[in-house]
């Protein structure tokens, strides 16, 4: 079970990767059920892990990948058709790249309420620019009077409507990069600890990376303590 729900998880990774291509030879149809499909490993694969008690600290990190590399590849397909998008995924790769320096001088880098909450902040933009990127063809499926409605309302002031959700979405990256930037650098100054990058063995490594009972106990060690010895 431990092998499939990775499986899972790098399908994620997969389909990411390959989704550009799709998203040129399917219908808006196709293409909504292929990322539903997407969503959903991310939901099943922690589900499992939890249920049959197989975690794992590869499990994590993949997962984490596998989020990160799919939202911004989502951001990426939408700057085509709205190029101010491209912002959210430079601040994407900001708030990566402030994590994985975090990570490498030893602090933890958990997410934060207001971190969260820029998820599903981004999450709303993210769906806003989709409807916005297929509204024609919603217009001619969508039957019911008050959605059709809804959707002509939207469409006659979707322009300002996706500036406006995408300054909010700016502004929120913003915060959540200043606020782990402050808790980071607070965390170090405070343990004042020098990481020495002595990697531990093979061996260690491996039970790091795939031992569940590991990985329960220390789940809250930063990277750089699960690595280094």
């Amino acid at each position: 079970m431990k092998k499939f729900v990775n499986c899972l998880t790098g399908s994620r990774i997969l389909a990411t990767l390959i989704l550009p291509f799709m998203w040129k030879i399917l219908s808006p149809l196709a293409i909504v059920i292929f990322v539903v499909l997407i969503l959903l490993t991310d939901f099943f694969d922690g589900m499992l892990a939890r249920k049959y008690n197989v975690q794992t600290l590869f499990g994590m990190i993949l997962d984490q990948v596998a989020d990160k590399a799919f939202g911004i590849m989502m951001l990426l397909i939408i700057g085509i058709y709205e190029p101010t998008f491209y912002l959210l995924v430079l601040m994407e790769v900001i708030i990566a790249v402030i994590n994985i320096l975090a990570a490498l001088r030893g602090a933890t880098t958990k997410s934060s309420f207001l971190g969260k909450t820029k998820m599903w902040v981004l999450g709303a933009a993210t769906f806003l620019a989709l409807v916005s990127i297929f509204d024609k063809q919603l217009l001619d499926i969508i039957r019911i009077d008050y959605l059709r409605n809804l959707l002509l309302t939207f469409m006659k002031n979707e322009e300002s409507i996706l500036l406006v959700v995408g300054s909010i979405t700016v502004g929120s990256q913003i915060m959540v990069a200043t606020d782990y930037t402050r808790h980071i650098l607070k965390e170090l100054k405070k343990s004042n600890e020098q990481i020495k990058y002595n990697f531990k063995s093979k061996k260690e490594i491996m039970k790091v990376l795939f031992d569940t009972k590991y990985y329960l106990k220390n789940k809250n060690l930063s990277y750089a303590k699960h690595f280094l010895k």
